[in-house]
């Protein structure tokens, strides 16, 4: 079942699955679409952790949307 997902910048993700949502994420990033989607949740969650000091896992895209809904990133409408 799809799912939509708000992220904290407004954007909206409709998803069925989190391996979706991080392809999604992936897809609609200004400068890193080109990556892998592990490549991806890496270099996110680099980013999210230098912005705002929460880390973010990423061993699997699961645990990936999870920590981002714990950090307050995203949030199912």
């Amino acid at each position: 079942m799809e799912k939509e997902y708000r992220l904290k910048d407004g954007g909206l993700i409709k998803a069925s699955s989190p391996q979706e949502f991080v392809s999604k994420l992936r897809e609609g990033s200004k400068f890193d679409s080109h990556l892998t989607d592990d490549e991806y949740m890496k270099v996110f969650a680099e980013r999210f952790k230098i912005q705002t000091g929460k880390v973010i896992p990423l061993d699997t895209p699961e645990r990936f949307l999870k920590g981002l809904f714990e950090a307050g990133y995203v949030r199912i409408i």
